[in-house]
């Protein structure tokens, strides 16, 4: 009797874990895991973002860094134009795309020192660099291009 008891309980025990194989986690499980990170612009989205021209005057992007506020002019030959501080502070320098990173040199910016960057979209028109130490640097958006209707003066 008692070995038939073991083979029962066996039997029972090897219908349950079978029956596991089956079963879906509860909901919370994918709720934890979330959506995936994003990941950084590619080669091709960088290049549409910074070199091809949004306005006249190049891409014109609006930012901040560390709560400092500034906007950015992007221009198709690589050149950047920066204007920080309520216009108290400005800077110019270089920009290349290699790859999935962006990296500029500024004339006054950390003594001319070259800095590179990954880009990251975190929403339809907001954007984060992050550094090669992988820390947030700046946020910010593009400025879309004036129409026509919009770049006239009103009456």
């Amino acid at each position: 009797m008692t070995k038939r008891l073991g083979h029962l309980i066996a039997s029972a025990s090897t219908a349950a874990l079978l029956g596991c194989a089956n079963v879906q986690p509860p909901p919370i499980i994918s709720q934890l895991t979330g959506p995936p990170a994003p990941t950084p612009l590619d080669d091709a989205a960088l290049r549409a973002l910074y070199s091809e021209p949004h306005r006249e005057d190049g891409t014109v992007m609006h930012g901040s860094h560390q709560g400092a506020q500034w906007t950015k002019w992007t221009k198709p030959d690589g050149g950047l134009e920066l204007l920080a501080g309520h216009g108290l502070f400005a800077d110019s320098g270089k920009y290349e795309i290699r790859g999935n990173t962006i990296c500029s040199r500024w004339s006054h910016i950390d003594s001319g020192k070259e800095s590179c960057m990954q880009v990251i979209q975190v929403s339809a028109d907001e954007y984060v660099t992050v550094g090669s130490d992988g820390k947030e640097g700046s946020r910010f958006h593009v400025v879309p291009q004036l129409t026509a209707e919009e770049s006239s003066p009103q009456p």
